[in-house]
């Protein structure tokens, strides 16, 4: 059963308003002029004084390298923020990342990728791809673990998917927390779950992946990684609620990896909802040990 935390959380959710941005491809399109011109959400000043906090762009693309001040793992950590495709990185996003630095003292990067309906998936591996080949020049690929929640952990899949067809060095392992696999929404079960999620919903959901795919099918990998082969990636870690909508998806992924023999480890949260790990709940931090054993990185003490 979900901690009170999590169950108070779960309740409060619609007040974010996310929910209603998504309940129709008109309230998208009316959010999306708003979310631009609040722009990125920033690191805290709370949060620069707690890490070192280096700010650079590399091919076009404004990046963020938030790391202990002692005491650095050597691990790496590249995170593709979500916010379906449309958003920018927001405080929870930091929230997850400050989480991860002090449970892993590992150095996390995270990329200010371009967006959905200005720019399409083309656009955004057009940038991604060349960023990521700088950074494996830099940390050495062995060392980094990518890592994305939501739409991020779909494009941090479909990432490593393109670059093991191109041949290029490939991230140690992949962890993917809630992710978006799948733009089409159309598992029979996620209609059912819709009325359960109280983050997300299809109808906004779909167009924003339409907006991503642009002229691509929705169901080309690199806009739908669950329809890619598993074959030859790192190893996967995927953390997922059954609350959240996306939650088929994640067990689709589990099925196709057992089936191609792909090494994926599924953390299943019972009654937790989407990107559960944006919020300060013991489920959260129980996470996180989880993801720093999987990455090797010891938790602090």
């Amino acid at each position: 059963m979900p901690s009170l935390q999590a169950r108070i959380i779960e309740f409060l959710l619609p007040l974010s308003g996310f929910r209603r941005v998504l309940a129709s491809e008109d309230s998208l399109r009316r959010e999306i002029p708003r979310l631009r011109r609040r722009g990125p959400a920033l690191p805290s000043r709370r949060m620069r004084r707690r890490f070192l906090i280096r700010e650079r762009e590399l091919h076009g693309t404004r990046l963020f390298t938030v790391a202990p001040h002692t005491g650095a793992a050597p691990q790496h950590i590249v995170y593709l923020h979500g916010g379906g495709y449309f958003n920018g990185i927001v405080t929870a996003h930091w929230g997850i990342i400050g989480r991860l630095i002090r449970r892993t003292h590992c150095a996390v990067t995270a990329p200010l990728y371009p967006l959905a309906p200005e720019h399409t998936v083309t656009d955004l591996f057009g940038r991604l791809l060349p960023l990521w080949r700088q950074l494996a020049a830099e940390l050495g690929a062995d060392n980094v673990t990518l890592m994305g929640d939501s739409s991020g952990g779909g494009i941090s899949l479909a990432l490593a998917q393109q670059l093991r067809d191109r041949g290029e060095p490939l991230p140690a392992r992949l962890v993917l927390l809630s992710p978006w696999l799948d733009v089409t929404l159309s598992d029979p079960s996620q209609p059912a779950l819709a009325r359960r999620d109280r983050l997300l919903d299809i109808p906004g959901a779909r167009a924003a992946g339409a907006m991503h795919a642009g002229d691509l099918p929705p169901t080309d990998p690199r806009v739908s990684p669950l329809f890619g082969s598993l074959k030859g990636l790192p190893p996967i870690a995927v953390f997922s609620g059954t609350h959240d909508l996306l939650y088929p998806d994640a067990r689709r992924l589990r099925d196709r990896a057992a089936e191609q023999g792909a090494a994926l480890e599924h953390y299943d949260y019972e009654g937790l909802f989407h990107v559960w790990l944006g919020v300060p709940i013991p489920e959260a931090a129980r996470a996180m040990d989880q993801i720093a054993d999987f990455i090797g990185a010891a938790p602090e003490p």
